[in-house]
């Protein structure tokens, strides 16, 4: 007699292999990676880590649109226009009032840029990282 046909037999590949499957399977779900958060671009510069090695590269809020062109044109305008109606003292107070808000701009822009690359790192890593059985616990997965 083989052993499918005996009692034993019938309960362990009726009963225990499907449990066996079963319990496998749920254990394959609960170590598999979760799906990434983001999804990287599918095109990247292959010039890119050189540039930014080389300190070439130039990050698009540097780069003037055609939308900024505009604005530039329409600020030159009003600058040429404002420079023609001031006396010389004037003019001067202007300089160094644009010199002191360039600045500004300036330090205002870079503390942007960093904050940027600050929050897309974390949202990487975010990504990257598995969530803790608390956090699966509060989003209401089973672990």
């Amino acid at each position: 007699m083989n052993f499918y046909e005996t009692k034993m037999g019938h309960i362990f590949f009726e009963h225990q292999v499907p449990q066996l499957i079963n319990a496998l399977n749920t254990l394959a779900a609960s170590v598999t990676k979760p799906a990434p958060a983001a999804a990287l671009p599918v095109s990247v510069d292959p010039k890119f880590l050189r540039d930014l090695f080389f300190g070439d590269y130039e990050p698009e809020i540097y780069k003037v649109s055609p939308e900024l062109q505009r604005f530039n044109q329409t600020v030159d305008q009003a600058h040429k226009s404002l420079i023609l109606t001031l006396s010389e003292d004037s003019i001067k107070q202007l300089e160094e009032y644009e010199t002191a808000l360039s600045e500004r701009n300036i330090a205002v822009t870079e503390q942007a840029y960093k904050a940027g690359v600050h929050a897309a790192v974390q949202m990487i890593m975010a990504g990257l990282s598995y969530p803790t059985v608390e956090e699966q616990t509060e989003a209401g997965h089973d672990c």
